[in-house]
């Protein structure tokens, strides 16, 4: 890895390949590029991103367990890609000119530079989405990167000191309050982690931890529908048995400081928010010259190139690439981002030896969900699974990954930090 000035480039590099966004679908392209191409390809690689490293949005259950090193959850590039041949601009795209098979990129408003691409990968992602009810913007903490994850931390430590020095039992009851808002991986993980950590913390204070009131909002009348049913229950009685109280089927309609007010006049003590409702593909992306859904995702073919183009693929959250089976667009999941990612470094590599890219087949393998950072479910391969072996699945995901962006000695480093965590 070589970390670049992006006036250092030469113009008129023949195969140069421009990966921008070094999330889970930016930095699996860039390395399957790396470790699979041959010198003969002539292909340089360049991975533009804003930030040196990855938010491992993943694994922020972990830091929310309350690690006092939350950057657990940075995937630094310069340690995933140590030798590799790739060279980092760390700077956002502006703008994509196809006629010109060029990126702009510096400031909103304000470009700086000019890269010439032979083929460009675009995998900047999503960002939360926050609607309009009143109040939640300011209240709430999203659930998006590490500065997030200790926010979260900061602000549990806050509502616990000051929630313990409350005399009046009412009061501290509603004092001590959290509440998650989205039933969906996401929300389950971080509500049921809270729900390991807190009353760990009441009683080491010389509290009983019904005291506490632990909230999981969802409009909808469920959690976690992309999994089975029979799971479905069971986390749902997994959470119940955390102390977790259920709200289903009801909309968050307002926040102010203390309370989430729901419809039919339903009010929850919320005293620290967290925001885990959804998200919506880079809004940036509806500038860039290309062709984008309703949805506000990039239109993509069937071989992941953006609609209308030949040397644009987009992968990932932003993009919306549509199941050829029922023709829906595939869900926002990193495991989707990880092989459209791969397909579309294969298919460059592909091209750079006179091959014609083949259409990408989406598969889903399992999915994890857990609920406590002991605990989950989730199903593999047809079955069904829970418990602590989801959560063994789990985390092998994880190191699977980090052998597949970096290496062996990576995976192993970060195993060792992800058991000292548990610690």
């Amino acid at each position: 890895m070589e970390a670049v000035d992006p006036r250092s480039l030469d113009p008129q590099h023949p195969r140069r390949v421009i990966v921008v966004g070094g999330g889970y679908a930016g930095l699996t392209c860039a390395t399957t590029l790396a470790n699979r191409m041959k010198a003969a390809d002539g292909i340089e690689i360049v991975l533009l991103d804003p930030k040196p490293y990855q938010q491992a949005l993943s694994e922020l259950d972990l830091v929310a367990a309350g690690t006092t090193r939350p950057q657990f959850a940075e995937l630094w590039f310069a340690d995933v890609l140590r030798g590799l041949p790739i060279k980092v601009v760390n700077d956002r795209l502006e703008n994509v000119l196809p006629d010109e098979n060029a990126i702009e990129i510096g400031p909103r408003g304000a470009p700086t530079s000019k890269i010439t691409f032979w083929r460009l990968v675009i995998a900047t992602g999503a960002i939360p989405t926050i609607p309009p009810v009143p109040g939640l913007a300011e209240r709430a903490i999203t659930m998006w990167s590490v500065a997030d994850a200790f926010k979260l931390q900061h602000a549990i430590e806050r509502t616990f000191s000051h929630g313990v020095t409350i005399t009046d039992p009412e009061e501290r009851h509603r004092a001590l309050s959290v509440t998650v808002v989205g039933g969906g991986a996401t929300g389950v993980e971080i509500i049921g982690t809270i729900a390991k950590r807190l009353p760990a913390m009441i009683r080491h204070a010389g509290y009983d931890p019904s005291v506490l009131t632990m909230t999981l909002i969802e409009a909808r009348a469920d959690v976690l529908y992309d999994l089975p049913e029979v799971q479905r229950a069971k986390a749902r009685k997994r959470l119940e048995k955390l102390g977790v109280r259920l709200a289903l089927g009801r909309k968050l309609v307002a926040v102010d400081e203390t309370t989430a007010h729901l419809e039919g006049g339903v009010d929850v003590p919320s005293h620290v928010l967290v925001w885990c409702g959804g998200a919506h593909a880079d809004p940036d992306a509806i500038s860039w010259q290309l062709m984008c859904e309703r949805s506000g995702r990039l239109a993509i073919d069937s071989n992941l190139k953006a609609t209308g183009t030949d040397a644009i693929y987009a992968v990932g959250d932003v993009a919306a690439f549509r199941d050829p089976k029922d023709n829906h667009v595939l869900p926002m999941l990193a495991q989707f981002a990880i092989r459209e990612s791969e397909h579309a470094a294969n298919s460059v590599l592909a091209e750079a030896r006179g091959q014609q890219p083949t259409p990408f087949v989406p598969n889903m393998h399992g999915e994890f969900v857990s609920v406590g950072p002991g605990w989950g479910v989730g199903w593999m391969f047809g079955v069904n699974v829970s418990g602590w072996f989801a959560i063994v699945m789990k985390r092998i995901t994880y190191i699977m990954y980090w052998i597949q962006v970096g290496s062996f000695r990576l995976a192993w480093k970060r195993t060792v930090q992800m058991l000292r965590l548990r610690r």
